[in-house]
């Protein structure tokens, strides 16, 4: 793959967050996002190594595991591919696991999906000849690595994108809830527990940790993205973006781009529902993030 930028750009965000229409406009500036993706524009590399309950929840704070993880997905898409005889163990394990248990409490991912994703890692299709801006890649989930992507990629370029948290208590998707919500004393599954409360508990500890992560960063580094204001005003926002990301875009391609976000049909869904249980610091932090509690 042929490209000046070191890289890479990574799209994070609790799920539901717009994150595919962000990595649709990063397609449309050339950034190379992956081979291997779903419909959604998920990085399938990442779902495959990170995206796994127990492995996760045991390694977390274990960054030479993180790294190894990272050190895989870099040398898969920038087509290196001379991996280590413990990466290869690393991909092997991660195989075999996410056979059994899949990504999510669905099992999502299980039995051949995990072989499919372990060949393309290993045997990605050839395009190192191809030419993009920029490389990198859109899973929902890597915000839960920000902190190791940071150390281990200099040039790191992240964008984290947040929706209503009211919004998002009643959307449903809430595989980040199940998935990780005791890492934030989050427990969906606890009897008696309404869910919308406890999936808008989640979007707030989320979402406050990778902001903390991101001020430490810097502007130059981190870009927090309000998808609904893009949505309302995308020509600011999309300007926001590629300023961020010092990539090249002629005025055609910025008025295609412009184009792309439009306002989703659950926007304020959450008007038809009970949210007598949000807090006023709840409510507050909402309001710092740009987003009506009323």
């Amino acid at each position: 793959m042929k490209s000046t930028y070191s890289g890479p750009i990574v799209i994070g965000g609790v799920g539901g967050s717009g994150t595919r229409v962000i990595a649709e406009l990063l397609q449309m500036l050339g950034v190379f996002i992956g081979n291997d993706l779903n419909e959604s524009l998920d990085n399938l590399a990442f779902t495959l190594l990170f995206k796994r309950k127990a492995w996760y929840s045991r390694n977390c704070y274990n960054e030479p595991q993180l790294n190894r993880g990272l050190s895989i997905i870099e040398k898969a898409m920038t087509f290196e591919r001379k991996f280590t005889f413990q990466e290869y163990l690393f991909i092997f394990k991660a195989m075999t696991v996410m056979s059994i248990k899949g990504h999510n409490r669905e099992k999502a991912g299980n039995g051949r999906w995990s072989l499919v994703r372990a060949k393309n890692i290993i045997m990605a299709p050839n395009n190192e000849n191809a030419i993009y801006q920029a490389w990198g890649w859109k899973e929902p989930n890597s915000h839960l690595i920000l902190p190791t992507l940071t150390s281990f990629f200099c040039d790191l370029k992240y964008i984290h994108c947040i929706r209503s948290g009211l919004d998002m208590a009643f959307s449903p998707n809430q595989q980040q809830l199940y998935n990780w919500g005791s890492l934030f004393n989050v427990h969906p599954s606890e009897p008696g527990i309404n869910i919308h409360e406890a999936a808008f508990r989640y979007w707030v500890e989320a979402n406050r940790q990778a902001i903390e992560t991101g001020k430490k960063l810097g502007p130059a580094k981190f870009l927090l993205l309000n998808y609904d204001q893009l949505c309302e005003n995308p020509e600011t926002g999309v300007k926001s973006i590629i300023d961020f990301l010092g990539l090249n875009a002629d005025e055609h391609m910025i008025a295609k781009m412009i184009s792309l976000p439009e306002k989703p049909a659950t926007t304020n869904r959450y008007r038809n529902n009970d949210v007598s249980w949000l807090s006023q610091e709840d409510a507050y932090f909402m309001k710092t993030l740009g987003f009506e509690t009323h």
